[in-house]
């Protein structure tokens, strides 16, 4: 049995649904938590900053979010480059 060839139309189309889900669903990651009762005391932003430095390294980028008072920092990788059909 023969098999039906893919049109121009299909493969940009396979192409724009393979890159929106790379940028919608990118990998993340929780990397630590400063809890909500210890904020008020010293915390380094050298070690966070040498973690940020790292991440970048990787491909990650850093999330800071506040979940119910505790400050996360997540790692989510970085967004794919746009593909050379939608340029």
């Amino acid at each position: 049995m023969k098999t039906k060839p893919i049109t121009p139309y299909q493969r940009l189309l396979d192409a724009a649904k393979k890159f929106a889900s790379a940028v919608e669903f990118r990998h993340t990651k929780l990397m630590w938590v400063y809890p909500k009762d210890k904020l008020g005391t010293g915390w380094d932003l050298k070690g966070l900053a040498e973690r940020v430095a790292a991440a970048d390294q990787l491909g990650y980028e850093v999330k800071l979010l506040n979940r119910e008072g505790d400050l996360q920092v997540l790692y989510v990788k970085k967004a794919p480059d746009t593909p050379w059909e939608f340029k």
